[in-house]
């Protein structure tokens, strides 16, 4: 982010900080500029040449030149310009040391779309709908990349889906969601396993679960370090990732999660939680719960207008928010009366991405 001459903020992708550029196109909104295009003038001594042969062409990475140290540490500005600017902080929380991995070889997650006629797998550009043939994508595991060099079993699965599913319609291709297990790859609703930072986790490629395996232990430590008491609330609680933690803990934990499908995993997954299925707030509604903790991770959008205050309305000791968009958290974190922002981290699951993933705990104020 940049400033315009006349001192509201200009939005610049792919530009990163000290780097002078001339600006081409632009939109100019009531409170903010958002630059279209540009030409770089003078580059950043910390932009380093993307590794991927399809960088700029598929649509996939967005920051992929940088490296993976530097990816985290931009990224973390981002949330603590979020904090200042949405969520009007004066003093910032305690930031932990952003965690990151490997910017290559991460992803456990893909969708690929394919093009039946041709009999090509690949992924959709930055622009257009034009199939970007890949065989291999130096972002995801190995079992992966072997579908895509061999795709012979896609293009199988392709079919069942094309009976069930259809075509997308605004590309003419196949969908097919990917997830790469312990010793399988599961394609779209087949089950598979996949064992974290020493547990088991039961999951599907049609279910949400995180896509960068190696920094999601990062993630878990931080739940497990935050979490107080015995009485544990853990809402979008998917296929049970946290509630999973305490198995055998003889901690009581409460799971609601309104994806069926999530929540039947869950329950595999968390047999001793209590899950419910619904949504949140509407779940939420009248009840006086006795919590020590409440976990919440939800969708990009962020938390429902009054979740914030029903959640405070129970009065647990901590509040602990997974977010994958560090500017809905950002607006959210002032409705939880009584509380105070104590700590954050970055965790940079998507390098080569600007996908920002981070994890705050809240407490209650004495």
């Amino acid at each position: 982010m940049a400033k315009w001459d006349d001192g509201r903020n200009a939005f610049v992708s792919g530009v990163l900080p000290g780097e002078v550029v001339s600006v081409g196109d632009f939109v100019d909104n009531r409170g903010y500029v958002e630059v279209k295009s540009y030409e770089i003038l003078e580059q950043s001594e910390r932009r380093v040449k993307p590794t991927c042969p399809y960088s700029g062409i598929c649509g996939g990475c967005d920051f992929d030149f940088v490296s993976a140290s530097d990816s985290a540490l931009f990224k973390e500005e981002i949330v603590k310009d979020n904090f200042a600017r949405i969520s009007r902080l004066e003093t910032l929380p305690e930031f932990l040391p952003p965690q990151y991995g490997s910017e290559n070889g991460w992803r456990a997650r893909a969708r690929v779309h394919i093009d039946m006629k041709r009999r090509k797998v690949g992924f959709l550009p930055k622009k257009g709908n034009a199939l970007v043939e890949v065989t291999h994508c130096p972002r995801l595991e190995e079992p992966l990349n072997e579908l895509l060099k061999y795709p012979d079993e896609l293009i199988r699965s392709a079919r069942t889906v094309l009976f069930n599913k259809g075509v997308n319609r605004k590309t003419g291709f196949i969908e097919l969601s990917l997830f790469s297990g312990d010793d399988m790859v599961s394609m779209e609703e087949k089950e598979c396993t996949r064992t974290i930072d020493g547990v088991k986790y039961h999951v599907s490629a049609n279910v949400f679960f995180q896509s960068n395996p190696k920094v999601l232990p990062s993630l878990f430590s931080f739940v497990r370090e935050n979490v107080v008491g015995n009485n544990i609330m853990d809402l979008y609680s998917g296929v049970g990732t946290f509630s999973a933690l305490f198995e055998g803990d003889g901690k009581k934990v409460i799971a609601v999660e309104r994806q069926k499908e999530c929540l039947r995993l869950s329950r595999i997954n968390a047999p001793s939680a209590l899950s419910f299925t619904g949504d949140v707030k509407e779940w939420g509604k009248g009840r006086d719960e006795s919590v020590d903790t409440v976990i919440v991770d939800p969708p990009r959008t962020g938390l429902d207008s009054g979740v914030p205050e029903m959640i405070s309305s129970w009065n647990p000791e901590r509040i602990i928010y997974v977010s994958c968009n560090s500017a809905t958290l950002a607006r959210d974190i002032p409705f939880f009366k009584g509380y105070e922002l104590k700590k954050a981290q970055v965790l940079d699951f998507y390098p080569g991405s600007s996908h920002v993933e981070c994890v705050v705990m809240m407490s209650r104020d004495k």
